[in-house]
């Protein structure tokens, strides 16, 4: 449909940033005003408290304007693609995004290179005491900053780090080409964006031959695509030693602060509990049926298909419902948001794919929808409200300053709405088929969210230990440890061919390094927490609504500490294998 025939009240309440595209425009040239107020300050940023202040007051103002006219810009643009003054709108904060940036550039180098004892006094200041945690972290990458010559070499190197990211996206979402496959007479051409429902189709036959066809391309290019990887890891590798981390490993997680031992913690729990993965596989070896299990037959539903047709007003109230374990408060917001239009939930022409929550700290949050009254799609509303609440609670609660969260916690709080929902949904199931669909849906997240996205991480660890030591990383090098890996979590009921010992070549997250590992640990501190509001005491509800207040405030381990879930130790991982345990053993139960 077209955007002018969706009802108002299933469309986002832009008017609530902007009254009309004029105050967009009109808080672009306060931003670019505001730049040239700022680069008055080169040279002069910590010389005395009253400078510092106004630094401070004029900084904060330049960027939540800029971050407001940001989202306005986004949200129009992704709305409906097809409306041209949008797409300019969207360049148009871009652009003066990197010019910001770039203008900007000497404010981080220059208080970095103030004595911290000096900073240190001027936050004794009560108007601008709250910042001392800000500051503190700032300090942490002092030791890691490099003279302001050396830093501009580093920054005219920016786009050649980029090239071998670049590069594979470029070649794996436009150059690379697919063979076609017969069925039923006609030829099926192979996409990335198909690949995975071809792998569900009946035919057994079929479903080889694509996957088959499928990776002998990526195998025909594995040795160019070692090479993009072996460049993405050689310029991590490379920075990390010129700014005097002791690796690439701990280069990424300090930006964070995230202790390396959680890491290799997420690792050795996965490998303790790999039995449960491969009793998924041996689940799946014999519903199916078959002596010869392959990766041909891994995306095989093994349930049947379950459509329960659940319209957006439907789904508010059932989210509504599961979400009532979190207090009448939040429920209370959550309405609100449903009310207030945070969310833009129809499909129409031109509306970008897919959902994401987004908002600024001036504005009320933004979720993107593409509802079609799927049980998913109940998920997907639920998931991206758990994103949104998170960020309400904590512009609310917290100053700019501390006003977004850490990525190493982004995806707790949408997690732990799911789990929620499922179990509210579990409770009121309406039918066998849909408690077989839901427990299949609960244990296929902890399949791909924990268990397979840990198998990345230990991917990406081991090669990043080989390129850290001068080793080469050729194509055949990278097939053995892949194709080892998926023996160890698939375990004897699959045959590990050498089909998907080339599957690291299609995977994109390999070019975010050290990044995937906190699918998993989210997923993990999700699952404990979930229990807590659920089964736990009034103070673990408030401790987890503490939890989303927190935005900044504190390093992330801590705020997750303080709700309870310490992801230093491995009793929280364990816990979480425990409820994976679980669900595989329902799940044989109901479908066998």
């Amino acid at each position: 449909m077209k955007r002018s025939e969706v009802e108002e009240r299933l469309k986002w309440d832009t008017s609530s940033i902007y009254t009309d595209d004029e105050g967009f425009y009109k808080d672009i040239e306060e931003v670019k005003a505001l730049v040239e107020e700022l680069k008055k300050f080169k040279g002069k940023l910590t010389s005395d408290l009253e400078t510092f202040k106004k630094y401070l007051k004029l900084e904060e103002e330049f960027s939540r304007k800029m971050e407001k006219a940001y989202v306005y810009s986004s949200l129009r643009s992704d709305e409906d693609t097809t409306v041209a003054k949008y797409q300019e709108m969207s360049q148009v904060a871009q652009n003066t995004y990197v010019y910001a940036a770039s203008e900007l550039a000497f404010i981080s180098p220059e208080i970095l290179s103030t004595d911290e004892k000096i900073i240190d006094k001027y936050l004794e200041d009560p108007e601008i005491s709250y910042l001392k945690h800000h500051f503190e972290d700032k300090f942490r990458a002092k030791d890691h900053v490099l003279d302001a010559k050396s830093e501009a070499i580093l920054a005219a190197f920016g786009k050649l780090k980029n090239n071998p990211q670049n590069t594979y996206m470029i070649f794996n979402n436009a150059d690379l080409s697919f063979p076609s496959v017969e069925k039923d007479g006609e030829e099926v051409k192979i996409s990335n964006a198909n690949f995975v429902t071809l792998q569900e189709d009946p035919d057994r036959d079929f479903r080889r031959k694509v996957y088959e066809k499928y990776y002998e391309t990526y195998r025909q290019y594995s040795n160019t695509l070692a090479s993009t990887l072996d460049g993405e890891f050689t310029a991590h590798n490379v920075e990390a030693k010129l700014r005097g981390y002791k690796s690439a490993r701990e280069m990424s997680l300090f930006a964070n602060n995230i202790p390396e031992e959680i890491y290799d913690n997420l690792l050795e729990v996965i490998h303790d509990n790999a039995d449960i993965h491969r009793d998924y596989t041996t689940l799946r070896k014999e519903y199916l049926g078959v002596d010869d299990l392959g990766f041909h037959d891994i995306y095989v539903p093994l349930v049947e298909d379950y459509d329960r047709q659940i319209d957006f007003d439907e789904a508010k109230e059932i989210v509504l419902e599961a979400i009532k374990p979190l207090g009448e408060e939040y429920v209370k917001v959550a309405r609100e948001g449903f009310e207030k239009r945070w969310f833009d939930v129809m499909p129409n022409e031109g509306k970008r794919s897919g959902a994401y929550s987004s908002g600024s700290y001036d504005t009320q949050p933004f979720i993107l929808l593409n509802h079609t009254n799927t049980i998913n799609d109940v998920f997907t509303i639920v998931h991206e409200l758990g994103h949104s609440m998170h960020s309400y609670y904590t512009r609310s609660t917290q100053p700019y300053a501390y006003g977004s969260y850490s990525i190493f916690l982004a995806e707790i709080a949408s997690t732990t709405n799911e789990l929620l929902l499922l179990n509210y949904m579990l409770e009121h199931s309406q039918s066998e088929a849909e408690t077989k669909y839901l427990l299949n849906y609960f244990v296929n997240q902890f399949k791909s969210t924990v268990f397979r996205q840990t198998m990345f991480a230990e991917f990406e660890h081991k090669v990043n230990k080989l390129v850290e030591n001068a080793e080469p990383i050729p194509a055949e090098r990278l097939h053995g440890i892949y194709k080892e890996l998926n023996e160890e979590l698939f375990g004897k009921d699959i045959k590990v061919d050498d089909y998907i010992a080339a599957e690291w070549a299609r995977i994109p997250h390999f070019y975010m390094f050290y990044y995937v590992f906190q699918y998993a640990t989210g997923f993990m501190s999700a699952v404990a927490l979930s229990q807590k509001i659920l089964h736990g005491t009034d103070t673990d509800r408030e401790a987890y609504l503490g939890f989303l207040k927190a935005g900044e405030s504190e390093y992330p381990i801590e705020v997750l500490k303080k709700a309870g879930v310490d992801m230093t130790n491995k009793k929280a991982m364990e816990s979480a294998m425990e409820v994976a345990r679980k669900a595989m053993k329902d799940l044989r139960a109901a479908i066998l």
